[in-house]
This record gives structure tokens, C-alpha cells and sequence, in this order.
């Protein structure tokens, strides 16, 4: 009994790595999908699964088309010669806004744009908007309010079965 609880409890740490998913999405059509992650500061975050076929789709395409398909999902955001700058996001019940007006103060009240190649690479900082950046078969998109961290990790389905495995094993050795 001491086992499954302990291997329990270490089941429930595991995905506190800053978050949970609270909500997984899947919108679009085509034959290439990518993810696109959205971490609120209060710990909730969202996973959409968006499914595309144009080459040329950036990063901002699979927000759109998100925000176009779900009515759960609100985008704020304004244009200029450089391009978009996102300020808000809301799914369901949360919404974030910042433009990065508590900046000089150390506050990065702004959404915070990260890329990985694939579900196996790190996440990184973008060095473009997700207006320039082409979306490939597999890509990550994250966006972070409030911190400078990089998204959370999910761990992998597999994962969490495993890692209960091997508590119960190391526990029944001693």
C-alpha cells in the first residue's frame, strides 16, 4: 500500500514543473500539425494541436487560425512596420494582458514568443515574431505571460507509467 501511494504522490509532482494543461485543443485541417502552448502566470496552460498544409504558415497563422476556429479563444494584438506584437490571450476563463509597461520596473507584463523544433527539442527564445517564423511538420510554439521562463515540459504519456514502475521496483528491493 505505501508504494502506490508513495509512487501516487511522486505521480502528482511530476507535471509541477510551473503548470498543468488544463485543456488540450485540436483545430485546423491539413496533413502537418504543429503545437502551439499558452502558459498563464497562474499556472494554467493550454495545448492546441493545429493541423496545416500551406508552405509559407508562420507561427502567427497557427494562432489565427486557432483563435478563428475556437470561441473560446481571444486574441488582442496590434501591427506595426515590425510586424505583429501580441498583448493579450484568453481560453476559457483566463486572459492575460501586458504590453511591457512594468518593464523599467523588472515586470515582463508581456507574452513572451518560444519555438522548438519538435516535441524532443529545447525550448528557445524566438529571434523573430511569430509573424516571420515558418512553421514546420512537428514545430512548437510556446507563449509565456509574465516570466522569462521557457514553457513547461509535459511529460511524455509514457513517462509517468514508467517512473511509477520503477518507484514500486525500488521500494520492493529493500
Amino acid at each position: 500500500m505505501k508504494q502506490v501511494v508513495i509512487a501516487g504522490l511522486m505521480l502528482g509532482a511530476v507535471p509541477v514543473a510551473g503548470g498543468a494543461i488544463v485543456e488540450t485543443f485540436q483545430v485546423g485541417t491539413g496533413l502537418l500539425t504543429s503545437t502551439v502552448q499558452v502558459d498563464f502566470s497562474n499556472g494554467n496552460a493550454y495545448s492546441f494541436e493545429v493541423s496545416w498544409q500551406d508552405a509559407g504558415t508562420t507561427g502567427w497563422d497557427l494562432m489565427t487560425t486557432i483563435a478563428d476556429e475556437l470561441d473560446e479563444v481571444s486574441l488582442d494584438f496590434s501591427t506595426s512596420q515590425w510586424g505583429v506584437f501580441l498583448e493579450g490571450i484568453g481560453v476559457d476563463d483566463d486572459y492575460e494582458y501586458g504590453v511591457g509597461a512594468g518593464w523599467n520596473e523588472g515586470i515582463e507584463d508581456y507574452w513572451h514568443y518560444w519555438t522548438a523544433d519538435s516535441a524532443s527539442d529545447p525550448w528557445a527564445v524566438s529571434g523573430v515574431g511569430a509573424d516571420s517564423r515558418l512553421a514546420s511538420d512537428g514545430s512548437m510554439d510556446g507563449w509565456v505571460f509574465l516570466s522569462s521562463d521557457a514553457p513547461f515540459t509535459v511529460p511524455a504519456p509514457g513517462a509517468l507509467g514508467l517512473l511509477s514502475i520503477a518507484v514500486m521496483g525500488r521500494r520492493r528491493r529493500r
